[in-house]
């Protein structure tokens, strides 16, 4: 029952991704705490993630912002390893409502603005992607409100925060392997799943996007994130 819930959540995520650009990862990680403690499902998380972000890079390849990735990369690999001696001492609990209440936050953040973000923002909004990441699993909605704001266009958006979330995911992913020690080769069969519907999911996203207007994407994107969000606040409570 876990595997299927799992594999139905990583559908959608790569479905709504295609879609939206992010919260995809958001309801990967709510669904997968269903089931899952959260210390299991962030690094499931991470590697489900990075499989979706492939995909949007291979697809976008051309429009890549190459000196964002960079300065966005310079910090990752740190961030991910203090993130992680942080994670250890997180009850799953206290992980799941955090996370609810981060991505809570990030429907509040401004989405638009003139001036473009400097190279320091840059590198440091990697950093912090890459250090909360390891506790709270989801940062796309923060990394794009801030790309927004970096003056970039909708293409350039996607895939530079395609490459910069798979470069999070990498560092966390050698953190989980290496620091915390947690064995991906357990899920190996699992994981063949959840690239088999990543790659599904991606192209049902795509068809589904020209369906959409769009002057609805803010909104439809913030109800998605909302429910999320009260979804991870309150499942300790019935849990």
């Amino acid at each position: 029952m876990a595997a299927v819930v799992v594999v139905i959540a990583a559908l959608l995520s790569a479905a709504i991704t295609a879609v939206f650009g992010l919260a995809g990862g958001s309801i990967f990680f709510a669904m997968a705490t269903w089931v899952l403690s959260a210390k299991e499902a962030i690094p499931l998380h991470s590697l489900t993630q990075l499989m979706s972000n492939a995909t949007r890079v291979l697809a976008f390849w051309d429009t890549i912002r190459w000196e964002i990735v960079g300065y966005f990369a310079m910090l990752s690999l740190l961030g991910a390893y203090l993130g992680s001696l942080c994670f250890q001492y997180f009850h799953a609990e206290t992980l799941e409502v955090f996370v609810g209440l981060f991505v809570l936050l990030t429907i509040f953040l401004p989405k638009k603005g003139e001036k473009a973000l400097s190279k320091s923002m840059i590198i440091l909004l990697g950093f912090l992607s890459s250090f909360l990441g390891m506790i709270v699993a989801v940062t796309g909605p923060l990394v794009s409100a801030f790309f927004v704001v970096n003056g970039i266009t909708k293409e350039e958006m996607v895939s530079t925060k395609s490459v910069c979330q798979a470069i999070t995911q990498v560092a966390k992913m050698l953190m989980f392997a290496s620091v915390i020690d947690f064995d991906f080769a357990h899920y190996s069969d699992l994981l063949i799943y959840l690239a088999l519907v990543t790659l599904l999911g991606t192209w049902l996203g795509r068809k589904l996007m020209a369906k959409i207007p769009d002057s609805q994407y803010d909104k439809l994107n913030n109800i998605i994130l909302g429910l999320v969000a009260l979804s991870m606040i309150l499942k300790p409570l019935f849990s």
